[in-house]
């Protein structure tokens, strides 16, 4: 059976998303990366770079692009069929808000909006977006005899200073974009189709070390609360945790001298001796 491929829109909260499931593989176990392919831009699914699947599997990408046509792969790297590649037909998960949350913690999710429509949202206030700085670094070397300095010019990064600047008009949602805010520094923002005129990545995974909350008229009974924040866009973050299972006196039981320590380890990476150093 061959490797197969095929993605979905996932229902039900907290956000948009998208199932993928891997068929095929066969009996054993497979090294897999799931990829995502959007705007043109590939990049692996948060979560399933080289993770082990055995016959099948199923992913869930919680960071899934919203109204974009989107294109899901699976590589195998290694398995009982050997490397194969597999793609799935491009799906668009349609979402009418933009959404903002921890990475980490999907069911932090919460809808934005970038204009208010009812008092239970929360939506971009006027500042917000409306200056995008692209910077680069760039260094001067002043060349003794020259009028003109020598230039050294770096890459062109992503967005930075993006401000997103939010208001609410509940004390619901003021407190859930407040729990949300106060929980981390890194946040994925997925804008949503009242921006498209911004022509925004898909996926703005931001840092903001400082936000500032402005309680307008609560002091006398309102609900109006604005928070203040810019925030840098950054490489989409990742947990990876390595754990010792094996101590060094398992290792000096079963091998008399460090020759055959090395012996055992020969053509094998560092990674690997930490992983299972009694191989």
């Amino acid at each position: 059976m061959a490797v197969a491929v095929s993605v979905e829109s996932l229902p039900g909260g907290p956000a948009p998303k998208a199932g993928v499931t891997v068929t095929g593989l066969g009996v054993g176990s497979s090294v897999v990366t799931v990829w995502r392919t959007v705007d043109g831009e590939r990049g692996p699914v948060r979560g399933a770079r080289r993770v082990v699947m055995n016959d099948a599997g199923f992913v869930t990408d919680w960071d899934a692009p919203i109204n974009r046509p989107v294109a899901y792969e699976i590589e195998v790297l290694s398995g009982p069929g050997g490397p194969a590649r597999a793609t799935a037909a491009a799906i668009t998960i349609s979402s009418v808000t933009g959404w903002l949350m921890d990475p980490f913690v999907p069911q932090s999710a919460v809808p934005v909006l970038g204009e208010p429509r009812n008092n239970g949202d929360i939506y971009l206030r006027g500042q917000a977006l409306a200056e995008l700085e692209y910077a680069a670094d760039v260094s001067l070397f002043n060349v003794m005899g020259s009028k003109k300095p020598l230039g050294l010019f770096g890459e062109r990064m992503a967005e930075r200073g993006v401000d997103l600047a939010l208001g609410t008009r509940s004390a619901v949602e003021s407190k859930r974009l407040k729990e949300l805010l106060r929980s981390s520094s890194g946040f994925l923002f997925r804008p949503g189709p009242d921006l498209d005129g911004l022509m925004l990545d898909p996926l703005m995974f931001i840092g903001a070390p400082s936000v500032s909350q402005v309680p307008v008229d609560t002091a006398w009974g309102g609900e109006l609360t604005w928070w203040n924040f810019k925030a840098d866009t950054v490489a989409a973050p990742t947990i990876k945790v390595l754990t010792a299972t094996f101590t060094y006196g398992d290792v000096q039981l079963l091998t008399a001298t460090y020759q055959q320590k090395q012996t055992a380890m020969a053509g094998k990476t560092y990674l690997d001796d930490l992983k299972n150093p009694l191989s």
